[in-house]
């Protein structure tokens, strides 16, 4: 059921998550456009009673991962981009992004459907694991989860991969992307990418479309530490004057290893999912111009 989930936690006590999403007059993606109107209004009466967003959040979005700072990603919600588990297409390619790093190293596993949209499948977050270690775990993984995927597997990873390592676990100094290739992975990548650019395609697939539908989805249950950066974890932190800072903080692990992983899936992807990508950003001015006796602007 929409909205409601039902699990075990570490302890072994049976755990139930009851959203607002699972009635249907409250579900803003409902198919019903009636009914989605009603539930959009609805929504945007309740959160008016919520003077502060992490409020909010952490009782009606029931996120409690919530850290000091600002949400990288703020238009993120549970209920529109990770309703529901959702199964790849078996004839289509599975993608693969790699974050190298010896605190959180990560991997994502997505696809993407038949309306070109990206659905991340799966994560796999290693913890002090050197590169080959951490690789041998995913084809491990991966195996398990998509045993014999006949399309094959797709994967991507930061250019920064080709730096040698530095770790002492990593005596041999082999770079991170030979020791993919010595296990028969060929992760590509494409130069010129900064952070700020694969924040941005991000921001592209997050905004709903014309079919009321993100351009993204994230499957709450296979990627639980993703959907706790989306939903609080990954932030601009405040700097001395109480203001959040230009850059995320990137030192945060897991979930900004896992971002970096959603980063280089986007930038890799970003022509298959009909995104743009802007090498130049058009200058907005929004003061309204000065103009002298003779009808030109003043400089």
């Amino acid at each position: 059921m929409k909205g409601l989930t039902i699990g075990e936690n570490s302890l072994g006590f049976v755990t139930i998550r009851l959203h607002f999403s699972a009635s249907a007059e409250k579900d803003v993606t409902h198919p019903d456009p009636e009914v989605r109107a009603r539930a959009q209004k609805w929504l945007f009466e309740a959160k008016r009673a919520y003077a502060d967003e992490n409020r909010w959040n952490q009782e009606m979005e029931i996120n409690w991962f919530v850290a000091t700072g600002r949400r990288v990603f703020p238009e993120f919600q549970e209920s529109i981009h990770g309703p529901e588990a959702r199964q790849p297409n078996p004839r289509k390619v599975l993608y693969r992004a790699w974050d190298f790093g010896w605190h959180a190293p990560a991997c994502l596993l997505g696809s993407i459907d038949q309306k070109d949209r990206l659905i991340v499948l799966k994560e796999v977050v290693g913890k002090e694991q050197s590169t080959r270690d951490f690789a041998q775990h995913v084809i491990d993984q991966c195996a398990r989860w998509y045993p014999q995927w006949s399309p094959g597997w797709q994967d991507f990873c930061d250019p920064a991969g080709q730096h040698v390592s530095s770790l002492e676990s990593e005596k041999s100094e082999k770079r991170d992307v030979e020791v993919l290739n010595s296990l028969g992975i060929h992760p590509s990548w494409d130069y010129g990418w900064s952070r700020k650019d694969g924040r941005a395609l991000i921001h592209q697939l997050l905004v709903l479309r014309t079919d009321q539908t993100p351009s993204i989805w994230v499957d709450p249950g296979g990627c639980p530490t993703l959907l706790q950066a989306f939903l609080g974890k990954y932030v601009y932190p405040e700097g001395k004057d109480a203001r959040p800072k230009d850059e995320p903080d990137e030192g945060n692990h897991p979930w900004s290893d896992v971002m970096a992983a959603l980063r280089y899936l986007t930038t890799g992807l970003y022509s298959a999912l009909g995104l743009r990508r802007f090498k130049h950003m058009p200058i907005i001015k929004t003061e309204t111009p000065n103009y002298h006796g003779y009808g030109s602007p003043l400089r």
